[in-house]
């Protein structure tokens, strides 16, 4: 299969790092299509950014990739780079997608965000029969590993994380939380605290007609976006995920009480700087440790899905093979578009 992909994530760089790919990303890889032959996906996410490709010339179109990140970035960070292709990528993409790649193992989010991320690309450009399939499988397969080993239910996630990282910093007393943003991560995280007895709860977001929206669901109170600088200090605990390219609090804007910052964007919401005093800033790499042993107390159960997704990713290769013999270019493919539906 012609499909490869060009990644960066949590494990091998940290959020700094990140934050400058994704913007290099999101710059020229977002609307445009800037590669002479083949087209791509781009996902963005808080731990990863990653263009899967796919062009008859893999080496040049890997090479032009390379080349456009270097444009954009002036210092080194070659070395922090993935690649893989064909098996490889499929494999990775099939990891991705269940959940297995990420640093809150077993995350639920990553699937739906596998998806938008192939929903707009669709949507900004005509993709190719292998990027289609490479998809549209994964996702099939991501949702069917989730299905048949249950381990989402063994430990607390990134909602069970902060509520107790919260209760020991406020030392049992949970106060008013600002969520910025109506992500699903935010949401996730609001419905969890509201079942534990969080009330005094409150949305900013860009669009009113999203935080209105919200409000009417959970009960809870709206900030507008145009007061989130002056007025972010009046609540003890923030939590902020949303997508911005610049900082949306800066060092300016700095609050001498005793404040907990949750920043799970990439790029970040929140300037590093804001941290001083009783003000503690954790971003998503702060949360990836607390995290850590997540990873460890699953590593049985963890393997058993793996070698579950490596049977599948060769099954599925192997189909693709076996189709593609029938189907000799894009165009005839097509003409068949029952192929591009995820059964």
């Amino acid at each position: 299969m012609h499909i490869g992909v060009v990644g960066i994530n949590h494990k091998l760089a940290n959020v700094s790092l990140r934050e400058t790919i994704a913007k290099a990303c999101q710059r020229r890889f977002f609307l445009e299509n800037p590669l002479k032959n083949g087209t791509f996906v781009l996902l963005s996410t808080c731990n990863r950014s990653e263009l899967y490709f796919s062009a008859e010339d893999m080496v040049q179109a890997h090479s032009e990739i390379l080349a456009i990140l270097k444009e954009e970035i002036t210092h080194e960070f070659e070395q922090k780079l993935y690649t893989f292709f064909g098996f490889d990528c499929f494999l990775h993409l099939a990891k991705v997608t269940t959940g297995l790649d990420s640093a809150i193992i077993a995350e639920t989010e990553i699937q739906g965000q596998v998806k938008l991320a192939y929903e707009a690309a669709i949507a900004l450009r005509s993709l190719c029969k292998e990027l289609h399939f490479l998809f549209q499988k994964c996702l099939k397969v991501g949702k069917e590993m989730r299905t048949q080993y249950l381990f989402t239910k063994l430990l607390p996630d990134l909602e069970h994380a902060l509520f107790l990282h919260a209760h020991e910093f406020f030392e049992g007393n949970l106060p008013s939380v600002l969520f910025v943003g109506t992500s699903e991560i935010n949401l996730k995280i609001a419905r969890f605290l509201k079942q534990q007895g969080t009330n005094d709860i409150t949305f900013c977001n860009r669009s009113r007609a999203s935080s209105l929206a919200i409000s009417r669901e959970m009960g809870c109170q709206v900030l507008e976006w145009e007061e989130l600088t002056s007025k972010w200090h009046h609540f003890p605990w923030l939590i902020c995920a949303t997508k911005s390219p610049n900082y949306l609090l800066t060092e300016g804007q700095r609050c001498t009480k005793k404040r907990l910052l949750i920043d799970l964007s990439v790029p970040r919401n929140i300037d590093p700087r804001l941290e001083q005093g009783e003000t503690i800033l954790l971003n998503i790499d702060h949360l990836d440790q607390l995290l850590e042993t997540r990873r460890r107390f699953l590593e049985e159960q963890l393997y058993t899905t793996e070698i579950s997704l490596l049977n599948a990713v060769q099954r599925l290769t192997t189909t693709f093979r076996t189709r593609n013999q029938h189907f000799r270019d894009s165009e005839e493919m097509g003409s068949h578009r029952g192929y591009y539906q995820v059964r």
